[in-house]
């Protein structure tokens, strides 16, 4: 992974935390779009859900998709699997953050079928080695917030973030949706 790999959501989630963080609260900032993108950055953007929500909450998904990584393997494994983090914060009025846990997702694909959760015992080797990464690099990259993340496998079924379809995530209330093929999606993912 590139020493950039997270930079993009992480100066977003620290701008959204200091304005959440402020005594009754800030409009909340606005991200610059980046110039001339590559495919991956493409799809890091849209894979990343950022919710700030009143009194100082906030709200995370994160949908590991294959047009963010680069080795085909990690590409493959990511077309079979859906893997999703979420976090579920609050920020106090003196700018201490808490966290909810997050014992279960339940997401579905766009047309409301229900993926299949894969307990420790059904999860492979390499899928785990990708998660204790992203909880490494989350961990190092935003520090107690990036230790928030709750991390969830699935089958996935009919979701592929390259084809047309889509996905939903219930969390704390609200569904987050991501539309397929995501953008970033190049033609030799497309199928």
């Amino acid at each position: 992974m590139s020493k950039h790999w997270f930079t993009p959501a992480r100066g977003g989630l620290l701008l959204a935390l200091c304005c959440a963080a402020l005594p009754g609260g800030a409009p909340e900032p606005a991200l610059a779009r980046p110039w001339n993108p590559d495919p991956a950055a493409l799809a890091r953007d849209y894979s990343i859900i950022n919710d700030t929500r009143p009194n100082h909450d906030m709200r995370m998904v994160f949908w590991l998709t294959p047009p963010v990584m680069n080795n085909p393997s990690a590409k493959e494994i990511l077309d079979k699997y859906v893997i999703l983090g979420v976090a579920s914060g609050h920020v106090s009025s003196t700018a201490t953050m808490s966290f909810d846990p997050v014992e279960s997702l339940h997401p579905t694909s766009g047309d409301g079928k229900p993926l299949k959760f894969l307990t420790a015992d059904d999860i492979p080797p390499t899928v785990n080695g990708m998660v204790a990464t992203m909880t490494s690099a989350l961990s190092q990259s935003l520090g107690f917030f990036g230790k928030g993340f709750h991390w969830f496998v699935f089958e996935g079924g009919s979701v592929h973030a390259c084809q047309p379809g889509g996905l939903m995530v219930p969390l704390a209330g609200v569904i987050y949706t991501y539309k397929t093929p995501i953008p970033g999606c190049t033609g030799q993912e497309q199928g």
